[in-house]
């Protein structure tokens, strides 16, 4: 009986987002075997902008208000 309670209860607990994924990423997409490895298969150095891209994604929803997001979540379901 108390596992059905806990059960319960963890699936309304929003997961924690964390952007530690996309700074390693980041981090790696800016090293130098990174980069030349880039440049070697294609000839140009990496400007890492999807990376960033999705760092910064990542940082925006983590700061933003609870109503905010609830109000953001509301359009895309309506969607």
């Amino acid at each position: 009986m108390s596992s059905e309670k806990e059960s319960s209860s963890n699936s309304t607990v929003k997961p924690k987002l964390r952007c530690s994924k996309y700074f390693d990423a980041l981090w790696f997409c800016y090293s130098p075997v990174h980069q030349m490895q880039q440049y070697y298969r294609l000839g140009v150095l990496d400007n890492c902008t999807d990376k960033f891209k999705a760092l910064f994604d990542c940082l925006m929803l983590k700061t933003r208000t609870n109503s905010a997001s609830d109000k953001n979540t509301e359009l895309e379901l309506k969607d």
